[in-house]
């Protein structure tokens, strides 16, 4: 469980990060499984795989489903602990996904709150993601950028992009950027080493630039809900690689006993 100061840091600033909390041996394991499901594609129906332009990978959904590293680290302790006590409930994988940005291809995530898409899928805003690093993270391999404490500002107005990449953006109006975004002193770079791991409020601002890098940048997500937080009133959900369709517990006391 995290520290009252980590805690209320993560309350204060919308996210928190715990550096080296995953083993290299783990990373590695989590990176050749997910490679193993990119390559996979066209035999899987479990994935969902979306592609730049170019033909390079962007993202990877649903991978708690198909891949079994995965299912497994999301109800790792050292993982899922700090969900239950965020939510003070048990949680589940609302979606996952593997973000990919191939060196010198890997395309912007326009500025945005996770929430602003959520919303509309019949979702409270009591939900939080986790980011394990795959890769190192620089300022020039399109590293995420935070606004911190910005998940205070309640739910900004998006509008829809379908024209910057290749994946449908759902992304803060310029107006509100302007207002509410005054000066580059208020980002902070998510950058760091393979096995640091972020946890990040559902409606902190926050967006990526062009990988400028020759090295790669992959992040596995793993966006979670409170228990008693599931879709709601939508007659026409989006596919179930994106909005869950069961709610498996990942935090269960006898869950958290059995990994630790």
């Amino acid at each position: 469980m995290w520290t009252d100061d980590q805690f209320a840091q993560f309350n204060e600033q919308g996210y928190l990060c715990e550096r080296g909390l995953l083993s290299q041996q783990e990373i590695d394991e989590l990176i050749s499984s997910t490679q193993q499901a990119a390559d996979d594609e066209a035999n899987s129906s479990e994935v969902h795989v979306v592609r730049e332009s170019s033909g390079a990978l962007r993202t990877i959904f649903r991978l708690h489903k198909k891949v079994e590293s995965c299912r497994q680290i999301i109800r790792d302790s050292r993982i899922s602990d700090p969900l239950k006590q965020i939510f003070n409930d048990d949680a589940y994988v609302f979606h996952s996904k593997l973000n990919v940005k191939a060196g010198f291809e890997g395309a912007v995530w326009l500025w945005h709150q996770d929430y602003g898409y959520w919303q509309f899928d019949g979702m409270k805003d009591n939900m939080t993601s986790v980011l394990i690093m795959l890769d190192k993270t620089t300022l020039y391999n399109g590293n995420m950028l935070f606004v911190a404490g910005s998940h205070k500002w309640g739910v900004l107005d998006h509008y829809s992009d379908e024209v910057s990449t290749s994946y449908k953006q759902w992304c803060i109006t310029p107006d509100v950027l302007k207002e509410k975004i005054t000066d580059e002193s208020m980002f902070t770079p998510v950058i760091g080493e393979p096995g640091d791991v972020f946890y990040f409020d559902c409606n902190i601002v926050h967006g990526s630039g062009h990988n400028m890098s020759p090295l790669p940048r992959r992040s596995l997500i793993f966006a979670c809900a409170a228990m008693s937080n599931q879709p709601t009133g939508k007659d026409d959900p989006r596919p179930d690689w994106v909005v869950a369709r069961d709610f498996e517990s990942i935090t269960s006391d006898m869950q958290t006993a059995a990994r630790a």
